[in-house]
């Protein structure tokens, strides 16, 4: 059975695990799909749950496709990095991995930037952290009855990260199913191991040989 992906910015580790399924592909024919992985980043804050959301509108007013989805004029990379400082700052791995953020951010967050190419670059940058490839880009939109489709938001509700220890844990608990980013701040290179509760074993039974 083929397994689909939509792009995403920095996306749950699930995401990565799906990733390693043989013939995995990424979907660059759909169309946009608000309010979603997609576009919004999973973070925990003081409060809960958070997430922060990269503002994008079509480059053509007759089209959704995700090729034709651009960054509006309010993107900057601070968008990203100054939540990242306030909750995460003080993560372990925080130091280690936020010069390469930043520069994705720098590069990828400005007004009119393609949505696309900056989401492929994220995961692709959290593949080499956690030692894997990415999977290749589609050459149409893939359906079928024989598809493991997760480009649906739906999907990902029931998507959970078992328990590593986070910044505010001790006054909110533990909160699952956020992005790689806060994933890999909190636990560096032991990520790798760390198992998803979305029906694969952990990254490392899946590593490229």
């Amino acid at each position: 059975m083929a397994l689909v992906l939509p792009a995403a910015t920095f996306p749950p580790l699930a995401w990565f695990h799906l990733a390693q399924t043989p013939g995995a592909m990424v979907c660059q024919h759909e169309n946009f799909v608000k309010q979603s992985v997609r576009n919004r980043i999973l973070l925990v804050e003081s409060q809960g749950a958070t997430f922060v959301s990269l503002p994008v509108h079509r480059r053509n007013a007759s089209s959704r496709n995700v090729m034709d989805i651009v960054f509006t004029d309010k993107i900057s990379p601070e968008c990203l990095l100054k939540p990242l400082h306030t909750n995460c700052g003080s993560a372990p791995f925080f130091d280690h991995y936020i010069d390469e953020v930043q520069a994705w951010a720098n590069a990828h967050l400005q007004p009119g930037a393609s949505w696309w190419d900056a989401a492929f670059a994220s995961s692709a940058l959290a593949s080499s952290w956690l030692g894997l490839s990415m999977p290749q880009r589609s050459d149409g939109y893939l359906t079928g009855p024989d598809l493991d489709d997760w480009r649906p938001k739906g999907r990902w509700k029931a998507v959970t990260t078992p328990r590593y220890p986070q910044v505010f844990e001790d006054r909110l608990g533990f909160v699952t199913g956020r992005s790689i980013l806060d994933v890999i701040l909190h636990l560096g290179p032991d990520a790798a191991s760390l198992p998803s509760h979305h029906g694969n074993d952990p990254i490392e039974a899946h590593r490229p040989s």
